[in-house]
């Protein structure tokens, strides 16, 4: 992969939002038509508006893993050739309408004028948008993968698992600790855009190649000191879609606790699970990049200030940092539902299947290194919490009756009761209360539909124990 500096920058848009109503209005309040655009002008929606207005027969969205990318007022062809009109579907976290759409409007434009102060602009998605501002902030071209790359299947992405006491309903002083912002700081501290070196290649010791600012992966045998968590994930053994690696972490013990085990990991892993009191037995190889540049430097200085907008702006500015992260290892050939498009007339809904188009080639071995590095880190968090521990997720966990505050972790809520499924599908009760609890989180699902099906979970939780006892 080569990523290229703007030559000329682009001109950012003029907004426009579809609203709940299936109308499209401008920044400026004017009403819009999709057959009379308005050259310059980028319409965005929230998927639970673009769904909602297409299980009612308005529209069709095109699709790519079972989640709406865009929308459209009618069918102008079989396929889906791109539009000026066309509405981008923003994947928000919360309600994006929560406020008038001239607020929501005023929020996309002041996210539109940062992206235009660093000479990028909102292209369309939020990942489209993070990769125009790494475009803007670049001072000469990045390649990526470059030279002999440790041998990697795909990106296994964040650690998550519940903690020893499994699901239930919890009570006390229940803390959620983060990393704030954690693959997007990750990635800017980087040394990159140089070349991967193997060990007969480098020689030395991968820990003096760390200690250096470098990139390391090991092949190592590694004992494990028993007890819970497990240090490290075991990888599968061939490249899977996303879907199949979800069902394999459902089944497979992707955490082993004892015996030894063998793999490729980060320097950063293999330190953890040795601090913890697993034994390193033997280096097999490993892999060292090296660069006297850090290239996302600009790109985490923009974001820095893009996080600090009020309001909507500031989320859409956090949505843009948080994206960058996945633009690396998106590989659209192990998709779980490929592309295609949806529409809705009556009870009827048809389905229009697209081939996939090629894009970009994967970094795994950038996007690999920074979740690598945070896997290491909450394992350790993981470790520490040992009994208390809740539930793990990516970046964060939840911690009964914690004993003090966790040195580098941001304390991001506080609850007095969660009730827990799984790590992606939870409630809890804010401490002290507020008028909206509780609050529930449902990975995948609108915001509006998440307690309901939360709801739904829990009671087939609950009927199953019964059954179980």
């Amino acid at each position: 992969m080569r990523v290229d500096p703007y030559t000329r920058p682009p001109v950012p848009p003029q907004v426009a939002l579809l609203t709940q109503d299936g109308v499209i209005v401008s920044e400026h309040g004017e009403r819009l038509e999709p057959d009379d655009w308005p050259k310059g002008t980028r319409c965005w929606s929230d998927s639970e508006t673009v769904a909602q207005l297409v299980a009612d027969g308005n529209g069709e969205a095109l699709c790519w893993d079972h989640q709406p990318i865009r929308w459209r007022p009618e069918r102008y062809e079989e396929a889906w050739r791109t539009r000026p009109s066309d509405v981008y579907v923003l994947r928000f976290p919360g309600d994006l309408f929560a406020g008038r759409p001239e607020t929501t409007l005023r929020g996309l434009a002041a996210w539109r004028d940062w992206l235009g102060r660093w000479d990028a602009a909102p292209t369309g998605t939020s990942g489209s948008s993070a990769w125009s501002l790494l475009k803007a902030t670049l001072d000469r071209p990045l390649f990526c993968s470059k030279g002999v790359c440790p041998p990697l299947k795909g990106t296994l992405g964040g650690r998550f698992e519940l903690g020893p006491a499994g699901q239930g309903s919890f009570e006390g002083a229940l803390r959620l600790f983060d990393l704030e912002a954690a693959y997007a700081r990750e990635i800017a501290g980087l040394r990159y855009g140089g070349w991967w070196r193997d060990r007969a290649d480098v020689g030395g010791d991968p820990e003096l190649w760390s200690a250096r600012g470098g990139m390391v992966f090991v092949r190592a045998r590694i004992r494990l000191a028993g007890g819970w968590p497990g240090p490290l994930v075991r990888r599968p053994r061939r490249r899977m879609t996303y879907l199949e690696q979800h069902l394999w972490q459902l089944v497979e013990q992707r955490y082993p606790t004892t015996g030894v085990i063998q793999g490729v990991w980060t320097w950063q892993e293999v330190c953890a699970a040795v601090r913890q009191g697993a034994r390193l037995l033997r280096v097999l190889d490993f892999w060292v990049h090296w660069s006297g540049r850090k290239p996302f430097e600009a790109w985490w200085r923009a974001i820095e200030e893009g996080r600090r907008l009020p309001g909507l702006a500031g989320t859409l500015g956090k949505v843009t940092g948080n994206a960058l992260w996945g633009r690396f290892c998106m590989d659209p050939f192990v998709s779980n539902g490929g592309r295609y498009i949806r529409s809705q007339r009556g009870a009827k809904v048809e389905i229009r299947g697209l081939p996939v188009k090629g894009g970009l080639a994967p970094a795994h071995d950038l996007a690999e290194t920074v979740s690598g590095r945070v896997r290491a880190r909450l394992y350790e968090l993981e470790a520490a919490a040992g009994e208390r521990l809740l539930s793990a997720h990516t970046d964060g966990a939840w911690i009964r009756d914690p004993e003090a505050d966790v040195d580098g972790w941001r304390l991001k809520q506080a609850a007095r009761r969660l009730d827990l499924i799984d790590p992606q599908t939870l409630r809890y009760w804010s401490d002290p209360g507020k008028p909206w609890d509780p609050v529930p989180v449902v990975a995948g699902w609108p915001g509006q539909d998440a307690g309901a099906e939360f709801d739904r979970r829990w009671q087939a939780m609950l009927s199953d124990r019964e059954l179980a006892a």
